[in-house]
């Protein structure tokens, strides 16, 4: 969400959990969830009914929409046209139209350049002007098993069903949190959290079902809490107010000896990128200097770069790490993942420079421009950065090396910490204890 160890004691006095039968909070039985993460801006879209039988209120018309039904909306030039099955695409005179579930089914949706989902539940489209909004309306505990699935793993549920269980609850506490009073959220890990429908379902569906009911509400108020996780705390997790400005008493800081040693390139990575790029990258000329002024965690508060010329700026570290942050892509070990970092530069001559890792480095660009070594250089001077590779023409000013822990802000749970736990014998309340102050465990169905 959010932007996928040793056991010791529990010394918490102020962490409570109780579970009862019935809370005051009201469950969200239904959930509206605008997919923005693979179908916004969508300008053509087919709905196909794969399993199940609906109906299609379009134009103040109701028509039955049997299984292999297919609905096909898109864009004429300068009005929204639509089609069903095979027909003529006629022209849309409403504002929105509904496919709406009237026995158990699945909808297919796919766009032109081949992406496709699977969703239960209702799908409610409307024209915005240049572009179609789909929005998926299901139950909400149907929505959490394309939500866990996915911001863990399936594969950890043979070794970590608790800390899916965990994962479970946490999602659902966030769940309501944010559509208490009717709100839409998206299906975007950037805005809210992963949603991908029925494809991924699988084994964390047994934690959604063992948990049913299950959020974390303020020990006092007894309403929910804003249950905020990221991939991994890099050994420590993070204040919420120093990410968003806000205090949290649920989300403070504090040590996660679970997170340490596990999690591959999110427990380490290490990014190196060129003074002249690095400079560039913020209007500035080749950098010289970089100080970093940090929170208690170790996580950059910000950035201070100086360049040869006397330039200085002063950067967010957040701001700073989505500037080089892989967006979109399968992590790797030489990714800038996170803010929890320190540097160290290299002068361009060094030439014995950890040179294994070095030249590993230079190994894995040349092979994908199908160049050899010796052809992109083994010299320091011809890096760019770790994203972008190695060029022909060496530079003069050095390069920069970021040693860096974690994956993601870091605030409340750390998913590849609860995963540790798990496999280590804690339970799913004992996870949720560990990372989050002042709450307690309630049932709220029915």
């Amino acid at each position: 969400m959010l932007w996928g160890v040793w056991r010791w004691p529990f010394l918490f006095v102020t962490v409570f959990v109780l579970l009862i039968g019935q809370a005051k909070t009201c469950q969200a039985k239904e959930v509206s969830v605008e997919l923005v993460w693979k179908f916004g801006q969508a300008g053509w879209v087919e709905i196909q009914v794969e399993r199940g039988s609906y109906q299609l209120i379009l134009d103040k018309k109701t028509l039955d929409f049997p299984q292999g039904s297919t609905l096909q909306v898109g864009w004429g030039g300068w009005s929204p046209v639509w089609r069903i099955n095979s027909d003529d695409y006629q022209a849309f005179k409403g504002t929105d139209l509904e496919i709406k579930e009237t026995g158990g089914g699945n909808l297919r949706v796919k766009m032109p350049k081949g992406d496709d989902a699977l969703y239960r539940g209702d799908m409610f489209l409307d024209w915005q002007k240049d572009h179609w909004r789909l929005v998926n309306r299901l139950d909400s505990e149907d929505y959490l098993k394309g939500v866990v699935p996915i911001e863990m793993s399936n594969g950890w549920a043979k070794l970590g069903l608790e800390g899916l269980k965990a994962q479970a609850v946490a999602a659902r506490t966030y769940l309501i949190k944010h559509t208490q009073n009717g709100e839409t959220i998206t299906d975007s890990p950037d805005i809210d959290q992963a949603y991908a429908g029925v494809k991924v379902e699988g084994e964390a569906s047994a934690a959604v079902e063992a948990t049913r009911g299950m959020i974390l509400v303020d020990a006092q108020s007894k309403q929910p809490i804003e249950a905020l996780y990221s991939s991994h705390s890099g050994g420590y997790t993070e204040d919420a107010k120093n990410v968003w400005g806000n205090s949290d008493i649920h989300n403070v800081s504090h040590p996660d000896k679970f997170s340490d040693g596990v999690g591959g390139a999110a427990d380490h990575w290490r990014f190196m990128v060129s003074a002249p790029l690095l400079g560039s990258t913020f209007g500035l000329g080749p950098v010289k200097k970089i100080g970093l002024d940090k929170f208690p965690s170790g996580r950059v508060q910000s950035v201070l770069l100086e360049d040869g010329f006397g330039n200085s700026l002063k950067i967010p570290g957040r701001k700073f790490v989505q500037a080089f942050y892989p967006f979109g892509k399968s992590i790797q070990a030489n990714d800038f993942l996170g803010s929890l970092f320190a540097v160290r530069s290299a002068a361009v001559n060094q030439a014995a420079f950890e040179p294994m890792q070095l030249t590993s480095f230079l190994r894995m660009f040349a092979t994908q421009r199908r160049s050899s070594v010796e052809d992109a250089g083994p010299q320091l001077a011809k890096i760019a950065s770790s994203s972008l590779g190695v060029r022909a023409e060496p530079q003069p000013y050095g390069v920069f090396i970021f040693e860096g822990r974690g994956w993601g802000h870091g605030v409340g749970m750390s998913q590849w910490g609860a995963y540790h736990m798990a496999q280590i014998g804690y339970n799913y309340q004992e996870i949720l204890n560990f990372y989050y102050t002042h709450v307690l465990i309630q049932n709220v169905t029915g």
